[in-house]
């Protein structure tokens, strides 16, 4: 048998998104509920939102419903395309496929969001801090790593996944370590008919911790870089009872 070793990136390959779509996102309950959150962290008289790395956005027709125009970006198609489709009524709803380091948007925005984020880089938040008008403000999520060191029995997102069609079987495990932030994917391929066994293992992701990121924030420009919890409310970094929280820097 032929074995086949490859790397990837995962995101923006079609049969890795659409097969995502079924597994990798909250409940559509659970992310209505996060975006009233965000909306209310929203500052007074903002009307338009850029959403970085929106997934497939369902959970943009709280804000569309509130009036706020929404534009979504992300680097698959597959998931821009049903964005498209799933807001399709709703006028002031826009999305492009778009990598996060390569946006060229010029003080458009009120606000800037980006949630369940890979990791933070310099190119990444210059480009952020330059969509945002004066005065707008940058919400970026973030893991706990104290909470999922101390509650061992949440700390792994697992997905493993089996499926055959036409002689070829697939194996997907996707872990995600919360403690440690570490991001792993893996697919094993037995391609029957071809006699070839296909092993792709991703490129793994790891966030930095928070005091890196509060720097980078403040080296592209931002400030009264903060902490807060869910309910807006300051969060200290020590705190082991919450999972996750957001940082909100100022234009």
């Amino acid at each position: 048998m032929k074995i086949i070793e490859e790397k990837f990136n995962r995101y923006g390959e079609q049969d890795y998104d659409k097969e995502y779509i079924k597994w990798g996102f909250d409940d559509l309950e659970t992310q209505f509920v996060m975006a009233e959150k965000l909306q209310r962290l929203f500052p007074e008289n903002s009307t338009n939102v850029l959403d970085i790395a929106c997934g497939i956005s369902r959970y943009h027709q709280v804000w569309l419903k509130s009036g706020y125009e929404v534009t979504g970006i992300d680097i698959s198609n597959t998931f821009i395309e049903y964005s498209k489709d799933y807001n399709s009524a709703f006028e002031k709803a826009s999305y492009f496929v778009c990598d996060f380091n390569e946006l060229s948007y010029d003080n458009e925005f009120d606000v800037a969001i980006w949630t369940d984020p890979v990791g933070l880089t310099g190119v990444s938040t210059n480009r952020v801090f330059n969509a945002l008008k004066p005065s707008g403000i940058f919400i970026y999520e973030m893991w706990n790593e104290n909470y999922f060191k101390y509650h061992t029995d949440e700390r792994h997102n697992d997905c493993r996944t089996w499926t055959y069609h036409d002689g070829v079987y697939r194996l997907v495990r996707h872990e995600y370590n919360r403690a440690t932030c570490v991001s792993e994917h893996e697919e094993i391929i037995f391609d029957i008919p071809n006699d070839t066994m296909i092993h792709k293992t991703g490129l793994g992701t790891k966030n930095v911790n928070c005091y890196c990121h509060v720097q980078i924030m403040e080296a592209a420009g931002f400030r009264n870089v903060r902490f807060v919890d869910y309910e807006g409310q300051p969060f200290n970094t020590e705190n082991q009872q919450i999972k996750q929280f957001f940082m909100i820097g100022e234009k």
